[in-house]
């Protein structure tokens, strides 16, 4: 090599520098996540909120970290590694389960539920004869809610026998015989029975519980294996202890102002508006893998979930309020300022999940906390996943 060229070589090599340093101060903010997310971490936990995890992952990085107890009387820390109820964020594995098995040709979503259901049970549900799986699945059913009936009647029966397994039928039967909100498909309102209805059509088609289908379609095939389905397989690992506390209603099944753990009771419940059981990082995968094109999730069960042309409008609990906001199959999908974003939260008695995919900049948010169905509780925890999201977002116009 002559002078002139190693002179132009010494010259490129030195224009390459500048950029090489700033993808090693990308890479430092990766690990510079601890320092930001750690200390809200700490921050989230108090007489309300016993212990707490998050996961954010990044093209850039990953943090996971947890704070607080997982237990209230030995006071044992936090662990990331914890698997927790996922309550309603589990409905996008119902969805997702249906949206393959519809895929496959074996049940169809557009069509009539009483394809798959017998004349009794259509009876006891108004406009069934008009309902379809999608209708079930995507909130337009208008099926009544079963958790609005009388006072807390599912959770009074629910309680009543917390050693007995239920499945699908038990909450679908507070709904049985109810006025409907609206006809199928004139409008929107969130619905748990809708859920539940579509598990016993699933466990009536498969001809057994959806557990063993939602195993060999998905967790296995997404390597999920710290989640299973509550219930009807071994809990293994081992279930978290939640915790509620009654601070507000004398008439409430549970004593006033008495932490109960809610172990024992939300880990019988085997139904399909809230099925699955994971860690942070599985809760994660399942969500990148229905938003994010990859070898188990085909195009076409993406397009049935959350393509546009199925999306409706929706209301609920949006981030932002001023975004557009939808709702897919199991899915919430919100946009602001041009950038969209997916997510579901879940809330159960004594446990509280928060679940969201940012496509741009492959991010992920998952977090968990042992509280649920409590105003203070729910208010402190919403407000942190805000100010997780909007960190990356930078709208902060408010949740």
């Amino acid at each position: 090599m002559n002078e002139k060229s190693l002179l132009k070589l010494v010259f490129i090599v030195s224009m390459l520098i500048p950029d090489f340093a700033v993808s090693n101060e990308q890479l430092n903010q990766s690990v510079n996540y601890h320092d930001q997310y750690q200390l809200m971490l700490d921050n989230l936990i108090s007489k309300h909120i016993p212990g707490a995890v998050l996961l954010v992952e990044t093209e850039h990085g990953k943090f996971i970290g947890s704070a607080g107890f997982k237990d209230l009387e030995k006071k044992h820390p936090m662990s990331t590694d914890i698997v927790m109820p996922n309550g309603s964020a589990g409905k996008k594995l119902t969805a997702l389960l249906i949206a393959v098995l519809a895929d496959e040709g074996i049940v169809n979503l557009d069509a009539p539920i009483s394809k798959y259901l017998d004349k009794e049970l259509l009876s006891q549900i108004q406009y069934s004869y008009k309902m379809t799986l999608r209708h079930l699945l995507n909130h337009t059913s208008g099926i009544v809610e079963y958790n609005d009936i009388s006072e807390y009647a599912f959770f009074k029966a629910q309680y009543a026998q917390k050693n007995k397994v239920t499945t699908d039928m038990f909450p679908l039967s507070f709904a049985l015989n109810q006025p409907a909100d609206f006809e199928p498909g004139k409008g929107h309102s969130y619905s748990n029975t809708g859920y539940a209805l579509a598990g016993v059509i699933l466990e009536r088609v498969l001809k057994e519980h959806p557990s063993k289908a939602i195993r060999n379609r998905i967790l296995e095939p997404l390597k999920m294996t710290s989640s299973y389905s509550k219930g009807v397989e071994k809990h293994q690992p081992e279930l978290a202890s939640g915790f509620f506390i009654n601070d507000e209603d004398p008439l409430f099944p549970t004593p006033l102002n008495v932490w109960i753990d809610t172990k024992d009771i939300i880990g019988t419940t085997a139904t399909s508006d809230a099925p699955l059981v994971s860690d942070v990082n599985d809760m994660a995968k399942l969500l990148r893998a229905i938003v994010r094109k990859n070898n188990v999730v085909s195009e076409s069960v993406r397009t049935q979930m959350i393509g546009e042309e199925y999306l409706i409008e929706s209301w609920g609990p949006r981030f932002y309020r001023a975004s557009d906001f939808y709702y897919g199959l199991g899915i919430w999908v919100e946009e602001i300022n041009g950038r969209k974003f997916y997510h579901h939260g879940g809330t159960e008695f004594g446990y509280f999940t928060q679940n969201i995919y940012i496509p741009e900049g492959d991010v992920s948010i998952t977090a968990f906390v042992n509280c649920g169905v409590n105003d203070k509780c729910e208010e402190a925890f919403q407000n942190f996943t805000f100010e997780v999201l909007d960190s990356f977002l930078k709208v902060n116009t408010g949740i």
